[in-house]
């Protein structure tokens, strides 16, 4: 009788087992294996993740002018500066207790007077949705002003004769003014500015009535920027084995990826959601065709949200970017980024063209497509930047030439820095 209870019990046990391991493979097969069939996937797409929140980065400028006088530039690291924590508290409380003071053309020798903070934006920044990245309901402050969009701000700290803090926003031809008083600046007491001069015997910049330019007098050394392709092998032959690994991060399961080349010859990888293609001028274009979920709000932040996060989850961005330019395509929005290395920005001086005959080139390195909070198509060009141990020499530059100074990108595998024009539409661009 006792061996038949254990044999009953050990019985019962490997059916257990059994059962479980069934459930086990079940789960694979539908969770895993057969990921673009399941319910659960389904119910991804109609309720997608909320994209990370990036309203601060939209508040952000894309470089960063400060000095008294002669002008030092930042590009790089602009989000951990001092001169950015200093600018978002103060705009911060401006929009929550300044006083609009008036406005008028503007009038750069009064904005650099004195000591002064200028950030600039890559293009026309709307004066509401600045004032709800900041954590604003709305912009009254500023549209009650007047102000549509503008280009930069500049922010005067007190400074000796004048105790009040001082911020205009400017667009090319119109200057707005604000001021917070010395019985609201209770958030920057524990925020002491100096702006020191920028030193005048290497490179920095001066104010001109076409903006910010650069002065060398007696030249100047720089690293040059090397491009490089993480899709291709050690023998710089690009295949599918090659690339494989370089997509994965594209696709939620990577075991559904279907590898390919295509009749025009272009190498493929795919599964019923997503699709990842390598284009003939080295461009990586990827676009989902998952079902857009509508419970996810349709609105500017939330897409730019989702841009950035996809761009900086792609393995191969290893340089820092910022919004260069949108726009609005029906019920997308299109956002398209450059970038920064060592400083300076590193762009496209012309359009380009993902592949022979191409009718739809690319404006900037980076172009992201979103639709209700969910990337639907994001292309970039394939290279990869860093700096080189080759140190060039430049000679004196004569600010009255060119506009300001950076890194165009192009066939080639090392970058010189070269006159470029400005990237934005603040002051002085064209």
């Amino acid at each position: 009788m006792k061996k038949n209870e254990i044999f009953a019990g050990f019985k019962s046990v490997f059916i257990l087992a059994l059962a479980a391991l069934a459930v086990l493979q079940l789960s694979q097969l539908w969770l895993v294996n057969l990921t673009n069939r399941s319910f659960f996937m389904y119910l991804q797409a109609r309720f997608p993740p909320a994209a990370p929140d990036g309203q601060g980065a939209w508040a952000r400028p894309f470089r960063v002018v400060f000095g008294d006088g002669y002008f030092d530039m930042r590009y790089s690291g602009i989000a951990d500066s001092w001169e950015w924590e200093f600018g978002e508290r103060v705009l911060v409380a401006v929009l929550q207790d300044g006083d609009f003071v008036g406005s008028g053309e503007v009038d750069m020798s009064r904005v650099l007077s004195r000591a002064v903070l200028v950030y600039e934006y890559a293009f026309p920044m709307c004066a509401e949705q600045f004032a709800q990245a900041l954590g604003r309901r709305n912009g009254a402050l500023l549209t009650d002003a007047g102000i549509g969009t503008f280009s930069s701000v500049a922010i005067q700290p007190p400074c000796e004769g004048d105790n009040a803090l001082r911020v205009f926003f400017m667009d090319d031809i119109y200057m707005w003014e604000f001021v917070l008083p010395f019985n609201r600046r209770h958030v920057l007491e524990d925020f002491v500015v100096s702006i020191p001069p920028a030193n005048p015997l290497r490179l920095h910049f001066v104010a001109t009535d076409d903006g910010f330019l650069p002065v060398a007098e007696n030249g100047f050394a720089y690293f040059t920027i090397v491009a490089e392709n993480p899709f291709r092998d050690a023998n710089g032959m690009l295949t599918i084995t090659s690339m494989r690994g370089q997509v994965e991060s594209f696709f939620g399961n990577p075991a559904t990826i279907i590898p390919g080349v295509s009749a025009d010859g272009i190498l493929t990888f795919s599964n019923i959601n997503t699709m990842v293609r390598y284009l003939e001028n080295d461009v990586l274009e990827y676009a989902s065709f998952r079902t857009i979920g509508r419970t996810t709000q349709q609105n500017l932040m939330v897409d730019f949200s989702a841009a950035l996060a996809f761009v900086l989850d792609d393995p191969h961005v290893t340089n820092e970017v910022f919004l260069r330019n949108y726009e609005q395509r029906g019920r997308e929005n299109v956002f398209w980024f450059d970038y920064v290395i060592d400083n300076h920005p590193l762009i496209l001086e012309e359009e380009w063209p993902t592949r022979p005959h191409c009718t739809d080139p690319l404006r900037a390195p980076i172009e992201v497509v979103v639709d209700h909070g969910r990337v639907v198509r994001y292309r970039r060009i394939v290279y990869t930047f860093r700096t080189s141990s080759t140190l060039t020499w430049k000679n004196a530059v004569e600010y009255d030439e060119f506009f300001t100074l950076g890194f165009p990108i192009g066939e080639g595998p090392d970058i010189g820095l070269e006159m470029l024009v400005e990237v934005g539409n603040g002051m002085g661009a064209r």
